[in-house]
């Protein structure tokens, strides 16, 4: 017993020693928010939504070489009428890293940002989202392994997804699938589906084309410059959104210009996620008093299907300004984003679509510490659709901060942004981390 006793003594100043190198916290993020919307959209479909999210914070650190993070997402949202969207849970961020002087590899759940643009960025391709809310839409957590490694001005990272998420669409009975008129994804852009009064959605087969999900992997080369940062980078793996392709039965009502169905109530939908290539430049650049901003990425469908859309060139440029007050900030952005493709897919349930001749600006006031007022636009040259969204919040005790929204959209109900016509909305959101 004494023998023990000595050992477990001997080894207290490395116990010691192991306790004074590690650090950890637990925190809590959190925010509840009520969100009412003025125009009835579809008989089964929610006016008021009432939402509870959750993140909670671990965090753990031994010496400067290796960290635990965890933060998932959890949300409740009991009384939406989509069964699918009334509890959500994501790792979204859950990875063990391990950091030396110039690498670092990361195992885990992980949220990439990668690309310099704000509002649409192309070269965000990495996590596949949540459409929920496709204006909102939310990043899953993709489950990877991260290298990374500095030299000097230049960043090397490699990632590895050996099975990819896909993305998660609108629930069943969602404001945010079509209610009035479908315009489908079709090889030769020729078809449109009018709705009834009450169109009953479900969700069909999901299909994989070409292991789509499977062994997915990006590469990112940066140059950060001291009036100049570039980054070139590459992915291939499963597209951000499917295809979507809906089975109908109905009346042929016109044939020219395009083939108009009057549908039946019942409608599936079958997805299909597809395998892309992708190759990404990122370029800024701070000088006199402007950061300029540039993404552009090339993108390749991989396969035969005919539905798949080919190539495209989508690309952004913007501008940002601050202007800095006695007891303010105000941060001032204008971007206008382009895109060529093979296909010019005219599917009103296309989210990139929207951005194929867009103009987006933004405005975002900070003031006395505690106010914070936002405004932001987006207007659909190519439709002549826009959507505009106001928001103002004050923080209270450091910890507490209380929120109000309002978004308008307009635009023809055929189109990738007036889709949405009648989800005008205003919420109020009350968060707080602790």
């Amino acid at each position: 017993m004494k023998s023990w006793l000595l050992f477990f003594l001997s080894l207290m100043p490395v116990f010691s020693w192991a306790a004074s190198a590690t650090e950890w916290s637990l925190n809590l993020d959190s925010k509840i928010e009520s969100t009412y919307f003025p125009e009835i959209y579809g008989y089964d479909t929610n006016r008021e939504l009432y939402k509870l999210e959750l993140n909670p914070i671990y965090k753990w650190k031994y010496k400067d070489s290796l960290r635990l993070y965890l933060k998932p997402t959890l949300i409740a949202n009991p009384n939406n009428n989509s069964e699918e969207e009334r509890y959500f849970a994501d790792p979204t961020e859950a990875y063990l890293r391990y950091k030396g002087e110039t690498a670092s590899v990361q195992v885990g759940y992980t949220i990439f940002s990668w690309g310099v643009t704000d509002g649409y960025n192309p070269l965000d391709v990495i996590n596949s989202k949540q459409y929920f809310d496709p204006l909102h839409s939310r990043k899953l957590g993709a489950p990877v392994v991260d290298y990374s490694q500095t030299f000097g001005s230049w960043d090397i990272e490699l990632v590895y997804i050996p099975q990819n998420r896909g993305a998660i669409l609108p629930g069943t009975e969602s404001r945010w699938l079509p209610r009035e008129i479908y315009v489908p994804e079709a090889p030769e852009n020729d078809l449109v589906l009018a709705l009834p009064d009450r169109p009953r959605y479900k969700y069909g087969t999901e299909t994989e084309l070409d292991d789509a999900l499977k062994n997915n992997a990006a590469f990112r080369v940066q140059y950060h410059g001291a009036i100049v940062d570039v980054g070139l980078s590459f992915y291939e793996g499963v597209a951000a959104f499917p295809i979507i392709q809906p089975v109908v039965t109905g009346d042929v009502i016109e044939v020219s210009p395009k083939t108009v169905l009057a549908v039946a109530p019942d409608i599936t939908l079958n997805t299909r996620n597809y395998r892309t290539r992708h190759a990404g430049l990122a370029f800024t650049s701070n000088q006199f008093g402007f950061l300029f901003k540039l993404a552009s990425a090339y993108n390749q469908s991989l396969g035969t299907d005919p539905y798949l859309p080919g190539w495209s060139n989508d690309s952004v440029v913007g501008f940002e300004k601050q202007f800095s007050f006695d007891k303010g900030l105000l941060v001032a952005v204008l971007q206008h984003s382009f895109t060529r493709s093979q296909k010019e897919s005219e599917s009103n349930l296309s989210v990139s679509e929207i951005f194929r001749s867009a103009w987006m600006m933004g405005f975002r006031l900070s003031w006395a510490e505690v106010w914070t007022y936002s405004l932001s636009g987006l207007y659909d040259s190519n439709h002549g659709s826009n959507f505009y969204e106001v928001g103002l919040s004050r923080r209270f005790f450091d910890r507490w901060v209380l929120g109000v929204s309002g978004s308008y959209i307009a635009g023809e109900s055929d189109t990738p942004l007036g889709v949405y016509e009648k989800n005008d909305s205003f919420s109020m959101n009350l968060s707080a981390s602790f």
